[in-house]
């Protein structure tokens, strides 16, 4: 039976950006753990509003009938499943940008980051001085006291990071936190809910086009660093003037987006 072009969409999306969680068997002269190109390409032309959604599905659904993507068997329910829980998703995600953006225009987030901008900037070489705590970043115990990690931990805007985070776990939220960090305007961590997989952050995409674009959102797939598969948003925080101080990236767990349907 033909599905719908709701339900191929729907497929795409989970499959193409929460990588590894999706049910789409790729048929592909490239290894099976990898997306081909060319779908990657008609998801990014349609991210990108480079062709409109009719276009897109025409062109996954030409996929499917030419046996490119082979859609596994699926029920009514199913479907229906994976449609309330990507509506979900998308609902909470916007609601975490929303509370994000809040949360970094508090006096305490923005005094933290004016302080660790100027800090930087008055040794002359920020790059530098962050390239080499990058270096010593994996041997920095987050558990011993005033170590590089421990502070960055143990500090009042990531405090206030995990009192956001423990807000989120007792409501009735589907997709939690797995972490939330923010940097400063030279790509230096300043305040993490926990030990990141790296101190430097300017040298990621999710930074720099945060940066350029003010928000970014990622395709999904595994996060190293909160060990689970995730949603990322990355939003450019600036200071009462409008200048750009640093960027803050929260980690939302989407692990659950097809539990009922496994």
């Amino acid at each position: 039976m033909k599905r719908s072009k709701q339900t191929i969409l729907l497929f795409v999306l989970v499959s193409t950006t929460i990588s590894g969680i999706g049910t789409f068997t790729f048929v592909s002269a490239q290894e099976d753990s990898k997306i081909p190109t060319w779908v990657k390409t008609a998801v990014g032309f349609w991210v990108n509003d480079q062709i409109t959604d009719d276009e897109f599905l025409k062109a996954i659904e030409y996929f499917v009938e030419n046996e490119m993507i082979k859609v596994p068997s699926q029920t009514a329910d199913d479907d229906a499943v994976l449609i309330d829980n990507l509506q979900i998703l998308q609902g909470e995600i916007n609601m975490k940008i929303e509370q994000s953006r809040k949360l970094v225009s508090l006096p305490q987030i923005q005094q933290a980051l004016v302080e660790s901008n100027t800090s930087f900037a008055a040794t002359g070489a920020p790059e530098e001085i962050i390239r080499q705590i990058n270096d010593r970043w994996q041997s920095s115990d987050p558990d011993t006291p005033n170590s590089v990690a421990f502070n960055l931990i143990n500090n009042p805007s990531a405090d206030i990071l995990r009192s956001m985070m423990d807000t989120d776990r007792k409501s009735e939220s589907q997709f939690k936190y797995a972490e939330i960090f923010i940097t400063n305007a030279f790509g230096a961590n300043v305040a993490q809910s926990e030990k990141t997989s790296d101190y430097r952050q300017d040298d990621e995409v999710w930074w720099q086009k945060a940066k350029q674009n003010g928000l970014f959102l990622s395709e999904g797939g595994y996060d190293e660093s909160a060990e689970v598969y995730a949603s990322d948003v990355a939003i450019k925080i600036l200071d009462k003037d409008g200048n750009f101080i640093g960027i803050i990236k929260a980690v939302i767990n989407v692990e659950s987006i097809t539990d009922k349907v496994s």
